[in-house]
């Protein structure tokens, strides 16, 4: 046990991640540039306030640093994409000017008039998704209240037509009663942001609820998307108020009274005020902080840490979703061909919020396993829904899942419901707008003591339908079989430190006992089934970060599915598995050491395939061609799962894996050493020949001297981005200053189009001392 550390007031940054399975938590020492003490503790989404005091408290008391010593609390979540993609946000309306209906239907919204009647807003609180839309991913935008009234502005900032208030105004008396926020996105705002700053200021003048404006949001052309964007950013308000009350309250309970901050999509620190206002630019937090602390961690630990900024692959294997990045030259590389890769799409909604472009795909521990209904005989599915592992809902309800389990292991015949349980969420949630159905499976699981045998339900699609509307809402989750159950029973993880590992084995068994579309059991039991699940597990990993290697090549990534790739994969696992200790060690490590090897053996089963490249594979006298299908650049694995399954995933690929120290918190760390950096950006166009519009505020100003049109707008931009770095915690920045030119031939000659300048200012977040 080490000495307490003796450190001037504030030294230290406390990191956490709030991710879907674990809350974790760091003390970072940033004048050591070390990681002093790290912690997880299992997430409660029933209960956020206890589990972060818990990861607080832990951290703290292993770290021998005094609540006093911290100087600042960084903190990436999960919640907003969790919220968007799930349709949890809280009700908000959107108020959209001078767009026509039909744009707005194209990007998911239902528009009315300003003159359509109450009921027709207010109805769509109560819309259900379709039966075919049941699994598709959801979001409140569909169901939103949307008026439309008059006004917007053209493409060089010129009034098209008049912003009628009082319109505006009878639009608001007839929905504020059903939302708690609003969204203003007028045509061409971005432009010239008068008529959305009159329609906000009218807003809270008669509702004194919170308004955003889609040109706070984006300085992009693109009107439907940017009002998409604010729509969803009003309907996070709340939710992300509400997190930061819990951080602030475990922070008060624990003496913390540090700044604190939240790591934005793009990877860079705000502070929480800053957020309170934008919370949408919040989501796919937690993956870019896992690039960040990834490439941190691996710089600090790599002997050439410079060869793994010219090229890697960053992976984070969670408990809910893998996480990819390409890097390349320093910088995270977008997949070629994407239209607007920098950008989030979330919740099925392409946002103009940006985003480090990374991969997340449904693959983690708490994946659920399936059979898909079209796949080849013996083939399982892993993923992408979320459900609670079986070892866990069993030790959570002792005296229902594991004697359910065991009552349907005695059935001749499994249903294909054996082995699922509904579990009631521990906060109760509105009824409001539910369905007679809905509250009938409300009643059954809280009379089961929230833990309800989904074989106890009707078979009917219309039961089904309601239980995946509970779902959605959040107000029950799915108990199921998912690698963490398969982990447990092959001993790759401490059963006792998981959950239950007899109703892991029970449910493993149970499962291996249902047949595919061929009528052919999938597994052999338990230890048999377990095993096919990891294969597919790791093959699913495999085939993600040579998706995300594809694209960064610029080569379609969805040539991974293509039957000559998937040939080379199949191909690889068979080498490998025929491949001894020896001839693999001096590449790969010490398969002896790592009890994941055993799954390269060759499989006697179709269809679960681990993926591969046969680059240093002995040719097979008995194949004529050569295939191979792998990643050129080495892998840097994070996640708590990391040192074990890297080095197998980076077999099957042909490279290696780096592990970097800490890697199991590195999201967290990823928190602690990110930097404040806000973007301004200026448009300047040419409504004629000869004068040049600068469009800043609501008041764009002409100039007849392009290059005095380019000083004020970096004048304006330069104040603006030193103001809102400072709004977000910086306490020292640089600024980076850039203009692009957009020509166009005419005549022989180039034609000025329009120019972008874009100030940046960045710096570390100051702290309370």
């Amino acid at each position: 046990m080490t000495e307490p550390l003796g450190t001037p007031s504030g030294r230290f940054c406390m990191g956490v991640d709030t991710g879907g399975t674990f809350t974790d938590a760091v003390v970072y020492d940033h004048n050591t540039d070390r990681v002093v003490a790290a912690a997880k503790t299992p997430t409660s989404h029933e209960d956020l306030y206890g589990c972060v005091v818990a990861a607080m408290t832990n951290v703290l008391a292993s770290s021998h640093v005094s609540a006093g010593d911290i100087g600042l609390v960084a903190v990436s979540t999960t919640l907003a994409t969790n919220a968007l993609v799930e349709g949890a946000g809280r009700p908000a309306g959107l108020v959209a000017i001078g767009f026509e209906p039909e744009v707005l239907t194209r990007v998911g919204l239902r528009p009315a008039t300003a003159t359509g009647t109450s009921e027709d807003l207010n109805s769509r609180a109560d819309t259900s998704p379709a039966e075919g839309e049941r699994d598709r991913p959801t979001s409140n935008v569909a169901t939103a209240p949307v008026v439309i009234v008059g006004g917007g502005h053209s493409a060089h900032g010129d009034e098209r037509d008049p912003l009628d208030l009082g319109e505006l105004r009878r639009a608001i008396d007839r929905i504020d009663a059903s939302v708690e926020a609003y969204a203003v996105a007028a045509q061409f705002s971005v432009r010239n942001a008068a008529h959305e700053l009159s329609a906000r200021d009218a807003i809270r003048e008669r509702t004194g609820k919170p308004v955003t404006c889609s040109h706070e949001l984006s300085p992009r052309l693109g009107g439907p998307r940017r009002a998409v964007t604010t729509l969803l950013n009003a309907q996070l308000i709340s939710v992300t108020a509400r997190f930061t009350e819990a951080i602030r309250a475990a922070m008060g309970s624990l003496g913390l009274h540090a700044r604190l901050m939240i790591v934005r999509g793009d990877g860079s620190l705000v502070s929480a005020e800053f957020v309170a206002q934008r919370p949408i630019e919040t989501v796919l937090s937690g993956p870019a902080a896992s690039v960040i602390g990834a490439r941190h961690l691996a710089a600090s630990s790599a002997t050439d840490a410079s060869a793994l900024d010219a090229g890697c692959l960053v992976v984070d294997i969670g408990g809910t979703t893998t996480d990819i990045a390409a890097i390349r030259n320093g910088a995270v590389v977008p997949a070629e061909g994407g239209s607007d890769s920098s950008t989030a799409t979330v919740g099925g909604h392409a946002t103009m919020v940006t985003a480090l472009p990374t991969m997340t795909v449904g693959l983690g521990g708490d994946s659920e396993i399936s059979i898909p209904p079209d796949g080849v005989l013996g083939e399982l599915a892993v993923g992408p829904r979320r459900v609670v592992p079986l070892c866990v809902a069993a030790r959570r309800h002792p005296d229902v899942v594991l004697p359910m389990l065991q009552r349907q292991l005695e059935a001749e015949r499994p249903l294909a419901e054996f082995g699922e349980v509904l579990l009631r969420a521990a906060i109760p949630a509105s009824t409001e707008h539910l369905e007679g159905l809905d509250n009938e499976v409300l009643r059954l699981a809280d009379s089961a003591g929230g833990a309800l045998p989904l074989v106890d339900l009707k078979r009917s699609a219309r039961w089904r339908s309601a239980v995946g509307r509970l779902e959605r809402r959040g107000m029950v989750r799915r108990a199921a079989l998912t690698p963490t159950d398969a982990c447990v029973v092959l001993g790759l993880v401490d059963a006792e430190s998981v959950g239950d590992a007899a109703a892991a084995h029970a449910g493993a068994e149970l499962f291996s006992r249902q047949r595919d579309r061929y009528g052919v059991n999938v597994g052999t039991g338990a230890a048999d089934l377990s095993r096919r699940v990891m294969r597919s597990a790791l093959r699913g990993a495999a085939e993600a970060l040579l998706s995300v290697a594809l694209g960064a090549d610029g080569i379609a990534p969805g040539e991974t599915r293509r039957p000559l790739a998937q040939a080379a994969l199949d191909r690889r696992h068979r080498d490998l598995g025929r491949t001894t200790a020896s001839e693999t060690g001096s590449t790969y490590g010490d398969r002896s050491a790592n009890p994941l090897w055993g799954l390269l053996e060759p499989s006697e089963q179709p269809g679960v395939p681990v993926a591969g490249d046969v680059a240093s594979i002995p040719a097979d006298p008995t194949l004529l061609a050569h295939l191979g299908a792998g990643v050129a650049s080495p892998i840097v694995a994070i996640g708590a799962p990391a040192p074990t399954y890297a080095p197998l995933v980076a077999a099957l690929l042909g490279t290696t894996a780096v592990v970097p120290a800490h890697a199991e918190v590195a999201n967290a760390v990823g928190a602690a050493v990110a930097r404040v950096r806000i973007t301004q950006q200026v448009t300047v166009t040419a409504p004629r020949r000869g004068s040049y519009r600068a469009h800043w505020g609501n008041d764009p100003p002409v100039w007849h001297n392009l290059d005095e049109a380019r000083e004020w707008a970096t004048t304006q931009a330069t104040e603006a981005a030193q103001a809102e770095a400072a709004a977000a915690g910086a306490h020292d920045v640089e600024l980076t200053v850039s203009w692009e030119t957009r020509t166009a031939p005419s005549n022989g000659r180039e034609l000025f189009v329009e120019a972008t300048l874009s100030v940046t200012a960045a710096g570390r977040p100051g702290s309370n001392y």
